[in-house]
């Protein structure tokens, strides 16, 4: 061999390709279009070569090309990758590294370790070495191994060292419509003598692709490579910047991800077994069984103490001998389970499974994004997998809710609102009972719920108004199981605590009330509101009208009105009317129609500025006309028994009416069927009680408070 290697110095070597275009194109361009997938294919070919130390030097958060007016302009950057690994004779390079697609374990020569370290080597394809073809145009090889050969080094002095092969791979050249073989363009340096073994690629001639800036590359391989070993270093230098510039040089370091305490379960060689908070459980297994023979897994899974900030912590990384194999959330899962948003917010995790790609069809997808899940053994992982989930799921539950918790009450602010509602001593057990109902509801909200401050705020409101309710209720029951207690002091407590508990209830109708008359304003304003909104609303809150009403109860007897009247309308008119009661808001009515204090209300509403018509007063004529003709038959006298009778209430800013309609309008307001307001009163006399009522309310929830 080492004689081969000698006179192989005299004569340069000849390199032969044997692969078709389309290979080419298909494992080259389609699958490695971003250069950091590039790189990481070519580290891990260097580490299969039993590199201690690679140094990737790159023009960091740059573009390699420009593309003006569809033009591809080259910017003469060059990508090196170098290693100083067991390197490649002439030779080596023409058996092993230019036959692509041969299955590297399988080669008696090679083997399914490295030579030195025994690695587990990852490569097994062997077309990884056409990925560059996916940024660039030009590969350039320097490699020297072997055994130690005399010759000349690259000034052509005499020296003892390794072979060198020098040659380049042109995309263009190979991709050419032709049924010969390939042969590179051999290198000037090919056949010298170097005085150390190792391998330089050199990429050139690039498409438009970005290299990451030096950080983002760093954590991208930090993320592909799962090794831990002191014989193992990737060094990044940015040729764009100087040696004594802070980012010039990176050494990529393990992939960190900082976890929820108390969430990490972890695997090892024990198979029967898992780890959690320092306790070994045997419910799950660290692997399965398939046919007999069991498939080994280790590392760990957990909730990152924060939700993703990017892609690359997505998820549990799933390696297969040290290079990542594929990334999943939720191991093949469809979507709409249970717990989806914890599991796809914050599950991260690393598990090792070198058997992936050791079976007779790799399980691996070429371009290792994802795994063959429909394999018989892919389908058995996925099973494990999902039970993974489950029981980080569940082991998690309780971490989970005490993070969000404690996000609640720093955005909420809880405590001291609770403080400032309920001050006294005696009052401490409404202060708990409302603070236990705030992490009731609180430690069960999403992130993007608990950093919105609409929704806290519903959440401290509701609170401050079930606290004192609760406490009533607890303290009715303590009254009514106590034997022994003085009477007096009972009640007088108990009446205390129903106070500050109907005040609560009552500030919180009124504010809700409120922002409802704040809507109607806003929309008041709005020209491109539709008269249909303000009625929408109108059913939706009939207190609008008038602040005394209630909201609405449905009764038997008004359905069964509501029914015939509807009935009796179009039998005497011919023309068909919806009309309905605000507790069936889905469709809209002619009119609204409710019943309030047992008489029947009938509510127009227009929008503001609108002048009420002639046409519109006609209709609402007949409707009063039928309204009045129907109650004063015979056959509806039960009706009347119910209800003392009907009223119209028109809210509308002005009315340009005319002759009989004018009579008429004026005739219905004089004997008080209709009462006639406009939107400012409207608005006025429904925001002034309503916050009169409010401001009273929190004095006296305040005087309460106070026990004065």
């Amino acid at each position: 061999m080492a004689q081969q290697q000698q006179d192989s110095v005299n004569e340069p070597a000849k390199y032969t390709m044997t692969i078709s275009r389309l290979t080419v194109d298909k494992l080259g361009v389609k699958l490695y279009d971003r250069v950091s997938a590039v790189i990481a294919e070519l580290v891990s070919n260097s580490y299969d070569a039993d590199a201690t130390e690679v140094e990737i030097t790159a023009p960091m958060g740059e573009f390699l090309a420009t593309k003006p007016n569809n033009q591809l302009i080259d910017k003469g950057y060059t990508i090196e990758i170098y290693d100083n690994g067991i390197g490649m004779t002439p030779e080596e390079v023409n058996n092993f590294y230019l036959c692509v697609g041969a299955d590297r374990r399988a080669d008696s020569k090679r083997g399914d370790e490295s030579r030195g370290f025994k690695r587990k080597v990852m490569g097994r394809k062997g077309v990884g070495k056409l990925a560059p073809f996916g940024i660039c145009e030009r590969i350039e090889i320097l490699t020297s191994g072997g055994e130690m050969v005399k010759g000349e080094d690259e000034n052509g002095q005499e020296v003892q060292g390794y072979l060198t092969a020098h040659l380049i791979l042109d995309r263009s050249e190979i991709l050419q419509e032709t049924d010969s073989n390939y042969e590179p363009e051999v290198g000037e340096l090919d056949g010298t003598v170097s005085l150390k073994t190792g391998t330089l690629i050199k990429l050139s001639k690039f498409y438009k692709r970005e290299v990451p800036d030096i950080n983002i590359l760093e954590r991208q391989l930090s993320q592909r490579f799962g090794i831990s070993s002191q014989d193992w270093k990737i060094i990044l230098f940015d040729s764009t910047k100087t040696e004594d510039d802070a980012d010039y040089c990176r050494e990529v370091g393990s992939f960190d991800i900082i976890t929820m305490p108390d969430t990490k379960i972890t695997f090892s060689e024990d198979r029967n077994a898992y780890r959690f908070d320092g306790n070994i459980f045997s419910d799950l297994k660290a692997g399965f069984e398939l046919n007999g023979e069991f498939y080994p897994i280790t590392g760990w899974a957990a909730y990152s103490k924060d939700p993703y900030k990017d892609d690359l912590m997505a998820g549990i990384r799933i390696y297969c001998r040290g290079k990542i194999a594929a990334q999943t959330t939720v191991f093949n899962r469809g979507a709409s389970f249970s717990g989806e948003y914890s599991i796809r917010s914050y599950l991260v995790g690393e598990i090792h499974a070198d058997w992936l790609d050791e079976q007779e069809e790799d399980l691996i997808q070429t371009d290792r994004r994802d795994i063959l899940w429909s394999h018989e053994l892919g389908q058995e992982f996925e099973q494990w997998g999902l039970a993974l989930l489950k029981k980080v799921g569940n082991m998690s539950r309780n971490p989970v809710k005490k993070k969000t918790w404690e996000l609640f009450k720093e955005n909420s602010n809880i405590e001291e609102r609770i403080q400032q509602a309920f001050p006294r001593e005696e009052q401490n057990k409404i202060r708990e009972e409302a603070m236990d109902f705030a992490q009731l509801i609180g430690q069960k909200m999403r992130e993007d719920e608990v950093s919105d401050p609409a929704r806290t705020e519903e959440i401290v409101q509701l609170s401050l108004t079930f606290g004192p309710h609760v406490t009533l209720d607890r303290k009715l029951r303590e009254a009514a199981d106590d034997t022994e207690g003085t009477p007096i002091a009972v009640v007088a407590e108990i009446l205390k605590i129903a106070r500050i508990a109907e005040l609560s209830s009552f500030g919180r109708i009124a504010d809700d009330r409120v922002r409802v008359i704040n809507r109607v304003e806003t929309l008041k304003d709005d020209k491109q509101t539709l008269e249909a909104a303000f009625q929408d609303l109108i059913e939706q809150a009939p207190w609008l009208i008038d602040p005394q009403w209630s909201p609405i109860t449905q009764n038997q007897s008004f359905t069964t009105l509501k029914q015939e009247f509807q009935k009796y309308y179009v039998e005497n008119t011919g023309e068909d009317i919806q009309l309905k009661d605000f507790t069936d808001p889905n469709k809209r009515a002619d009119f609204v129609l409710s019943n309030e204090e047992n008489v029947i209300q009938i509510i127009e509403i227009k929008r503001p500025k609108h002048k009420f018509e002639n046409s519109e007063m006609e209709r609402l004529d007949k409707y009063v006309e039928q309204m009045a003709s129907f109650l004063a038959e015979e056959s509806h006298k039960d009706f009347t028994k119910v209800f003392k009778g009907f009223h119209v209430t028109l809210v509308c800013d002005d009315e340009k009416l005319t002759g009989v309609y004018k009579t008429a309008f004026e005739g219905l307001r004089k004997d008080g069927t209709l009462t006639y307001i406009s939107w400012t009163s409207f608005l006025n006399r429904t925001r002034k009680m309503h916050q009169d009522f409010l401001n009273e309310a929190e004095r006296q929830k305040r005087h309460a408070a106070q026990g004065s």
